[in-house]
């Protein structure tokens, strides 16, 4: 049977998270698990490097700090079609991240029988409403800094690892840009960059403030922390699997 002309119903998944935090590894394996579904990621919306700042004391341009790293019009505008379309909106390319991804083991039990629960879901919603459901995974390392983003997730989680583990990972690691270049982190660029950047993204989000060691304070309604050094990657997966299948998969609004 074609989709052609079937309404489509998405639901967003957002897993935001300091640089290499293992943002990207769990997304790919919530994907595993979700019967029909999608990844955008956030890095494909960083802004050129000609329009970033530079830092004045030691010259690179950074890439890192909220109000500019990243095209916010665009990021929402793409979030927000896919939202109530279904489907990423023409003109959209994702470089399928190389950049984050490691080698995880998650049980195959488990993904399977996330798989048949989302099955299920989706026959039961094109049953019940005639419309196909989609599962849209979002990741970035400032997803939650704006709140037209962050309005577009029905589910919200966040990774957070200690400042010397995402360091060294970074550190060890090259990127690719969307527009085909490669970048590698100058000297002095975390300490000057990405962790003060990191900081003042995420403040909002903590009581005290405190990033490192801080509680949610529910700035964010229905979030959920994970801290991956002390939880096994199959222990996160259960855990936003059951989050995912009970949010209410209303149908869409007739035209």
């Amino acid at each position: 049977m074609s989709n052609r002309g079937i309404r489509t119903k998405a639901i967003t998944i957002g897993v935001g998270g300091l640089t290499s935090s293992g943002k990207t590894t769990l997304v790919k394996q919530l994907q595993r698990c979700l019967h029909n579904s999608l990844i955008i990621h956030q890095d494909d919306f960083v802004s050129p490097i000609e329009k970033l700042p530079i830092n004045p004391e030691y010259g690179f341009s950074d890439c890192e700090d909220a109000p500019t790293a990243v095209d916010w019009d665009r990021m929402a505008g793409v979030l927000s079609e896919t939202r109530k379309t279904g489907r990423i909106p023409p003109g959209y390319q994702s470089l399928d991240h190389p950049n984050e991804s490691g080698d995880v083991y998650v049980d195959e039990e488990i993904i399977r029988k996330w798989r048949r629960w989302t099955q299920k879901l989706a026959s039961i919603h094109m049953e019940r409403y005639g419309e196909r459901l989609v599962w849209v995974l979002v990741e970035g390392f400032l997803l939650y800094w704006d709140a037209r983003v962050i309005s577009n997730l029905d589910a919200r989680v966040f990774l957070r690892v200690p400042e010397d583990v995402a360091r060294a990972r970074r550190e060890g690691r090259t990127y690719y840009t969307p527009d085909g270049g490669v970048w590698q982190d100058p000297p002095h660029y975390w300490e000057k960059a990405v962790w003060p950047a990191y900081t003042r993204a995420h403040q909002h989000i903590f009581k005290g403030g405190d990033v490192v060691d801080g509680n949610l304070n529910g700035e964010i309604k229905s979030m959920m922390l994970f801290e991956p050094m002390e939880m096994r990657m199959e222990d996160m997966v259960n855990e936003i699997m059951e989050s995912v299948i009970n949010i209410p998969a209303r149908p869409l609004a007739k035209n």
